[in-house]
């Protein structure tokens, strides 16, 4: 087997569908498998599922939702493929990524993940990889409004692969031989950050991590999670256990200090300049500055 797809589905059927379709299309000259991990859903996806593709679908149920990185690595428990693609439902291949990406990875021995471009449903370039990692640097960053030290690259608008230090978790091939050696996804996450920590770790095994723009794929990002205020909690949990696991109490209390003095002074700012919205979103930040990590 080359390539097992997993995709994990919570209450996204619609787009899950086409997903699946996508990949049944598109994919070609590649020996394969689809293996869905659900978190869950009340949505009628086994059913679904099991009537529209038999037995081209693993389908695996699981009884409660355990979050993205976790059902992520239920699947990887049972995928029988030389390499792991970890596939987002609100995707919608262009062309034969999965192919691209599996022989990317067959080509370089030095090359532990490859992750796919990435579009907008308008076909405009989406964040696709990352060239930082989440740090103190990075908040005093956003604190100061440094631009010349903030995340530009993330977008590859070349044919041409570049090395980047995480690629991002929608679309993104790992070798199960990597995987043995750097583990999987880190059980203390939830949604979010996740692939960040699990690339961290496997540069430090060695291996390189490439943004492949010849694999095109439509990321629908949000799609498959419709309440905005949830979701972006869930962003602050996710890198704030992203900086748990990843440093020590000193560095974490400093984290916290200097994202407590980014709160309040755009909270001074937007209020002076009378910015409703960006109040709003100050305030949402405000109310879950403490860390439930």
């Amino acid at each position: 087997m080359d390539v097992s797809i997993i995709i994990v589905n919570y209450n996204t059927i619609s787009l899950l569908i086409n997903a699946v379709d996508s990949v049944l299309e598109k994919t070609k000259d590649i020996m394969y498998e689809i293996i869905v991990v659900d978190n869950n859903s009340d949505d009628n996806s086994q059913f679904i599922i099991s009537q529209k593709y038999n037995n081209q679908v693993n389908y695996i149920a699981l009884a409660d939702n355990i979050g993205f990185g976790r059902a992520n690595n239920k699947g990887i428990e049972v995928a029988k493929g030389r390499n792991i693609f970890l596939l987002n439902p609100d995707t919608i291949l262009q062309n034969n990524a999965i192919k691209t990406l599996s022989d990317f990875l067959d080509d370089n021995s030095s090359v532990g993940v490859a992750g796919a471009n990435l579009y907008n449903d308008d076909g405009t370039f989406q964040p696709s990889f990352s060239q930082m990692y989440p740090s103190l640097g990075v908040e005093l960053s956003n604190l100061f409004h440094l631009m010349f030290l903030q995340n530009k690259q993330c977008v590859n608008e070349s044919e041409k692969a570049i090395e980047a230090k995480s690629v991002v978790g929608a679309a993104m091939m790992i070798k199960k031989e990597v995987i043995e050696k750097a583990g999987v996804f880190n059980p203390e996450f939830f949604m979010y950050s996740e692939e960040e920590e699990w690339c961290y770790r496997i540069r430090k095994k060695g291996f390189n991590i490439f943004n492949v723009p010849l694999a095109k794929i439509t990321h629908l990002d949000g799609k498959s999670f419709q309440f905005s205020e949830n979701r972006q909690k869930r962003r602050l949990d996710g890198v704030r256990t992203l900086y748990k696991v990843s440093y020590n109490g000193l560095y974490c209390t400093l984290l916290k200090i200097v994202e407590y003095i980014t709160i309040v002074s755009r909270l001074i700012i937007f209020k002076i300049l009378k910015k409703d919205q960006k109040i709003n979103y100050w305030l949402f930040m405000y109310k879950n500055r403490k860390w439930h990590i």
